[in-house]
Order: structure tokens, then sequence, then C-alpha cells
């Protein structure tokens, strides 16, 4: 499915003093770099200059290393290139075991990249690559694994060619992206998604992340006319800077089945997208967009975290949860649209069990940012409702396509502006039609979209004409069939709770629970508001009003316009978010208590 987003979105304006020879852009310059190091080498040294091109799956290294040799030709250099993939066992094992025993999800593979490395083939490239080394003046060793530790000292310089998970999976629908290995080459990428998530991504990006701590140069490669190369002093700079101010991060647009036009509406989304059902905001699977100067770059969110995870997390939160992220936001829009699927989510025991990712839970929220006439939120269990006939109803309509009725089983609330619901693990869920949603989840999951386990679809073809998959086992094996409509009531759709106030502003606690890591509170105000991050970041969402600036103390500001998402660094610390419009503000707060 392509990925859309909106034009002009979510740019991060970083202002860094750095000298020309840190930044450089076009493969015309990168190549000019390479032919020119070579050389000064070559007058130096007795033998060639070593590179390491190293990078992620889906780099195009055929547009980069052409260019490269037609250049070292013209410069009367002796040159080659070397193939890193040809050191990798076949990963069919591992991509069989861990995704054999499920059709929607898998197993999360836990090895690195040395455990799917010939090691006999990586000393054999090292030996040809020494003994080449000796009668060229050039040897550029290419592709993704190739400045692993056992390399490293073989090279001169080492680059590291990224590219974003948007940029990557669209890409795969336009020309062939295989995943890692020689020997690998009979499945794409866009034929299974599931491997990319479950096998390949945690093998590079494991490896990435040691990388960039050793890299002479980051390239930004989304698109390949336009690459930016900075070097490892610019980078780090960049992304320390962007970590004291307040960001965002830019969000993703997907049509799905129920999706509506709210966001298409308010957003520059192109004409041709069937809906703006759904946008996320994802650690692991979006970017950051920064503007340097005249020079726009896009790098994935998880490589500033990992440069600044005690800055953005704060070190309470970042050593509670290993330095990951530990927010998912959704922006349901399903305006004209249609109901969510009937699911469920699983418990952090579950998910270790079956799908092998860390023993957290799964716990989510619904924001009701907008509604429309009949719109209402599935949440837990009616009071009488029989749970063994609900599975076999659900069970029915799966084998036979015949629809039931569901609202005998799962309880429901009508909705309106401003409500807020709590669903932590185990409850059965899904957003009405006819609403706009902030979705605020605690999720940290390798496979980035998450465990939703399908209790009834409606027998409603998808957006490919195919049926979505229904997950009974999985559903009924972590439903909790004592949350039912009273209890509901009761203790996830909490009444706000005053925690401040003073002259045209208050603070509310709108979502707490002991079992739930995460709370959300409700800044009013009509002028101006004070905060203070006291060492945890805050995710702030404007869900009313037109737009704020939301500037620290000290340091720059970012202007968030509706219904906007943007971090608070835990460093910041003191800040103020000042209306910039008419009316009353409301901003939505969530952070790690």
């Amino acid at each position: 499915m392509k990925i859309y987003y909106s034009a002009d979105e979510a740019e991060n304006v970083v202002n860094v003093e750095f000298d020309e020879v840190d930044l450089k852009q076009g493969i015309e310059n990168l190549v000019k770099y390479i032919i020119e190091s070579a050389k000064i080498h070559k007058t130096n040294r007795k033998r060639a200059c070593f590179f390491a091109l190293d990078g992620y799956l889906g780099i195009e290294w055929e547009r980069i290393l052409k260019p490269l040799e037609e250049l070292s030709e013209v410069e009367d250099l002796k040159m080659k290139t070397m193939d890193f993939s040809q050191c990798y066992k076949s990963l069919d094992k591992i991509a069989q075991k861990c995704l054999s025993k499920e059709k929607s999800f898998g197993y999360v593979y836990s090895g690195k990249i040395i455990d799917v490395l010939d090691k006999r083939s990586v000393k054999r490239l090292k030996k040809d690559a020494e003994k080449l080394g000796k009668t060229l003046d050039l040897l550029v060793i290419f592709g993704p694994g190739t400045a692993i530790p056992l390399l490293r000292r073989l090279y001169d310089q080492i680059f590291y060619f990224d590219i974003t998970r948007e940029s990557l999976f669209n890409a795969s629908l336009v020309r062939p992206i295989y995943f890692l290995g020689s020997k690998n080459r009979g499945q794409l990428l866009n034929q299974n998604f599931r491997r990319f998530y479950y096998v390949d991504s945690q093998i590079l990006d494991k490896h990435k992340r040691r990388v960039l701590k050793y890299m002479d140069w980051y390239v930004e490669c989304n698109n390949v006319n336009e690459i930016k190369m900075i070097s490892r002093r610019l980078y780090y700079k960049i992304l320390s800077k962007l970590a004291e101010k307040p960001f965002r991060i830019k969000p993703l647009y997907y049509p799905v089945v129920w999706g509506g036009n709210f966001l298409k509406k308010i957003k520059r989304l192109p004409e041709e997208m069937p809906n703006s059902g759904q946008a996320c905001i994802v650690p692991d699977e979006n970017s950051v967009k920064i503007r340097l100067g005249k020079v726009l770059l896009e790098i994935p969110f998880q490589n500033v975290l990992w440069a600044n995870r005690k800055e953005i997390l704060g070190e309470y939160v970042d050593r509670k949860f290993n330095g990951a992220f530990p927010f998912v936001y959704w922006y349901d829009d399903q305006i004209d649209g249609g109901h969510m699927a009937i699911q469920v989510h699983p418990n952090g025991k579950y998910l270790k069990k079956h799908f092998n990712e860390r023993q957290i839970r799964q716990d989510e929220s619904y924001y009701i940012i907008s509604t429309g006439p009949g719109a209402k939120t599935y949440l837990g269990l009616q009071d009488d409702a029989d749970v063994k006939e609900f599975y076999m109803k659900a069970r029915e309509s799966e084998r036979t396509g015949k629809r039931f009725d569901y609202e005998k089983y799962v309880n429901y609330i009508w909705t309106k502006p401003g409500d807020y619901f709590l669903i932590p693990a185990g409850t059965v869920h899904a957003s009405g039609r006819n609403q706009f949603v902030l979705e605020i989840d605690f999720e940290i999951c390798a496979y980035s979209p998450g465990y939703t386990f399908h209790i009834y679809d409606y027998v409603r073809p998808d957006l490919d004409g195919s049926l979505r998959p229904i997950h009974l086992k999985h559903a009924f094996n972590v439903l909790k069939k004592n949350r039912r409509r009273k209890w509901v009531l009761a203790n996830l759709a909490q009444q706000p709770k005053l925690l401040r106030s003073g002259d045209g502003w208050a603070e509310y606690l709108i979502g707490k629970r002991r079992d739930i890591c995460f709370e959300t509170r409700r800044l009013e105000f009509s002028k101006s508001i004070e905060d203070n991050t006291n060492g945890r970041f805050h995710l702030l969402t404007l869900v009313e009003g037109e737009k704020v600036l939301v500037k620290p103390k000290k340091g720059e500001g970012y202007v968030l316009e509706f219904p906007d998402t943007l971090i608070v660094s835990s460093c910041v610390g003191e800040y103020m978010i000042e209306n910039l419009g008419e009316g009353m503000c409301k901003v939505v707060k969530a952070l790690i208590p």
C-alpha cells in the first residue's frame, strides 16, 4: 500500500554553524569527494584507499557506483568494487521459523548481523581486499553490513547510506528490493513486509545503530538524485540541537477501508488518495524533517532518539524502557467513514510468549476531537453478554460470511468532542463511524503496526477487494471477560480532575490507571499557559484552537497547528504555550508519570 504525506508539513528548523566541507549535496559531489580522497591517499601511501559504503535495505547502489567508476576511469585511477552481499548465509530458514506459525504476525528474530553472515566468506573478502589493495588506487566495498566491526579497521573512510521506511516501502512498489543476502533474490520486499519487520529490520537496525557511532559520513539517500552527505560531526551536532527544542515527527497517511476524508480537507494530501483514514506517528516507522538553511534533511526518528536518548526521554523514562520511545499516535479519520473492526490488544506476557516481543503490554486510548451524527465508541462487553456465544457467532461469521448482531455483545458509548476513553490491554473495543479520533497508544513493538486482534470486521472487503484477517484464537485468549459496561463507565470513561488553574487557564487530569504506564492531561487556556517537563518528555496535541506557539524558557519555539502533535524533550524544562488564534485552546498532553 502506498504511503502518503502532507506537503510542507512538520519541518523543524535547526540553526547550527558548520563548515562547507561538512555537507555536500548530489551524487556528483559525493563521487568527486571519494575520487579526490583516493588521489590524495595515492600520493601518501602504498596501497589502495579503502571505502566502506554501508547502508540500509533499498539503496540503489548501482546509481552510485556507476558514476564513481566512470570518474575513476577519467582520473586514471585503478578502482574495483566488492559486493558485501556475497557474505550472507541464506536467511530462508530463519524467515520460515519466524513467519510460518502466523499468517498475520510473526516471531521476532533476536540475532545480530554476525549471526547471518558466513564467517568464511567475510574472511575471504577481507583477504581478497587486502591483496587487491596492493595493486589498486581505490577499493570500494558496498552493501548492508559492509562496516561490521570485523572489517572496520580495513577502511580509510566509512559511509552510511540511510533511507526512511516511508521511502523504502514506497520504492518497493516501483522497483525490486530484495531482502538481505545474495541467496535471497527470490522474494521481493513488497511481497512480504512481515519478513522485513520480524527479521531483516531487526538485523539492520541493530547494525545501523552501531555503525552510526563510528561512521565518517552519513548519507541521506531517500532520493538518490538528491543525496545529502553529512560529516559525523555535523550529523550529531544537528540531532543534538533538534533535541533541545520542541519538534515534530512527520506524520504518514494511509487510506483504510473505514476511512473518511476529514484530514484530506485540512491537510495538503494528494487528491488521488482514496481516503485519509489514518495518520500515524510510530517511532520506528516515521522520520523527522530538518531544515538546515536551504537544505532539507529527512532522517528516521529512531536515529534522532539513539543520538539523544536521555535528552529526549529523560533519565527515568530512558532507564524504565531501555531507550525505547513508548508511545504510538494514530489519527483515526472516520468522518463519513465506517466502523473500525471489533478488536482487542494483548498483554506483555502474551506478546513475549507468542511473538518474542518485549514483555510490555499494548494499551490504547481514544480522545474524541470531532464528531458527526451517530458517533459512538465501542468499549467493553455488554453487562449481559454471553462470551461463549459471542465467540461462536464470530467464528460462524468468519466461516460463512454471515453478519451478526455484534452490539448484543459489545458495549457502546455515544460520543462527543472532548470525550476520552482508556483502553487497557484485553479490553474489546473499536472506534465507531463519523468521528475524528486522536489515538494515544502505549506500545513498544518490533512489529511496528502493532498487534490488533480482529474479532469481527462486518464481512466487508478491504480496499483491495479481499477480506481482512480475523484472529479469534488470539483475541479470545487475551479478552478480559469481566470488563463490562458498568465497569467500563466507572473505570475507563473518567471525568476530568482539576490539577491546577489560574487566570484564563487550567490543567486537568483526564486519564490515569495503575495498570497503564502513561497518563493524559488537558491544558485549557485563552491566552497562554506555562508548564515544565520536570525530567519527563511531553507529547502535545492541539485538539481545539487554530494554532499555538510552544516556546521553551530558553531556546527556540515551534508553531503548532490544529490538530498536530509535537514532542517537548525532557531537557527543555520550563516552557510556555501561547494562543496565536481566537477563542479558547485545548492541548492534550501525554506523559510517563
